[in-house]
């Protein structure tokens, strides 16, 4: 057995150590939204105990105040300068997006994960391209909260970025793509859901993104998984993991809309174009 597969074996037995005892070893790239989501906890907790948490994190708090300032939150508006005026304009739900936002996009940026970097990078812009979709479509159908959809599109993947990161303990297993896509596969959603409970997100919620690769066929759309499921083969950047390559997207699309009237289909997602890319603006910023 070569060094590869004693590492992954290794990485594998780990993991489900983690998961059979219920405590998940967090990577520190979560350190910032894991304490975001305990202040929100707490039964009376508020600005006054969430702001100072926002203040220590320069990079997040830039992006709390910006997002409070772009075309989705200020337009027509007073500019929002400082903190606590830019935390009640966007509300809690947009400011956990962001600590996800700004933890993610540094675990892409860092150098400890080796060769497996260009696929965090790639990853990562799937799944703020994914969150853009979410918001906008959300934001059509009207029966989903837009800053939930958001949510649920950065939350969907989490557990390849956990993964990823724990690779990064494991450098012969980073050098080598197949096998590190293959655990990947594997573990990512049990791995995903341990992370979304530990998030504190609702049942619901962790049901709408297992279920992501499940479309009801209902239009309007008629909940979360069929905005995330319509939003991850509407985004232009795919999953470098998923079994579906680009040439066939578009066909599944198809496929799992066939049953629905295809002219208000194709209106809602043209006008939710538009704003998928403020979305995806704002979020790249």
């Amino acid at each position: 057995m070569d060094k590869v597969q004693l590492q992954r074996d290794a990485l594998a037995a780990e993991i489900e150590r983690d998961l059979a005892d219920g405590h998940l070893d967090f990577p520190t790239f979560l350190d910032v939204p894991l304490k975001i989501q305990r202040v929100l906890e707490q039964e009376h907790s508020g600005l006054d105990e969430l702001i100072p948490l926002i203040q220590i994190e320069p990079v997040l708090a830039a992006r709390v105040v910006g997002l409070a300032n772009s075309v989705l939150y200020g337009a027509g508006r007073e500019p929002a300068k400082d903190l606590r005026a830019a935390v009640m304009r966007i509300g809690t739900a947009a400011v956990r997006s962001l600590a996800l936002v700004v933890s993610t996009s540094q675990l892409t940026r860092g150098e400890r994960l080796g060769a497996a970097r260009p696929y965090a990078v790639k990853l990562w812009d799937h799944s703020i391209d994914v969150a853009a979709w979410c918001y906008a479509l959300a934001k059509k159908v009207g029966n989903v909260k837009p800053e939930e959809g958001m949510l649920a599109g950065l939350l969907h993947d989490i557990g390849q970025f956990y993964l990823l990161a724990k690779a990064a303990d494991y450098p012969e297993l980073l050098d080598r793509e197949t096998e590190l896509s293959d655990l990947i596969l594997v573990w990512h959603k049990p791995v995903g859901r341990a992370v979304l409970q530990s998030l504190g997100v609702p049942l619901d919620f962790q049901d709408a993104v297992d279920d992501r690769e499940i479309y009801g066929g209902a239009f309007p759309l008629t909940g979360l998984a069929d905005v995330l499921f319509i939003a991850n083969l509407a985004a232009e950047v795919p999953n470098p993991l998923t079994l579906a390559r680009d040439n066939s997207r578009g066909g599944l699309l198809e496929a799992a809309t066939v049953g629905i009237d295809q002219d208000a289909f194709k209106k809602i997602t043209s006008e939710a174009a538009a704003e998928r890319s403020r979305v995806l603006a704002a979020l790249r910023a």
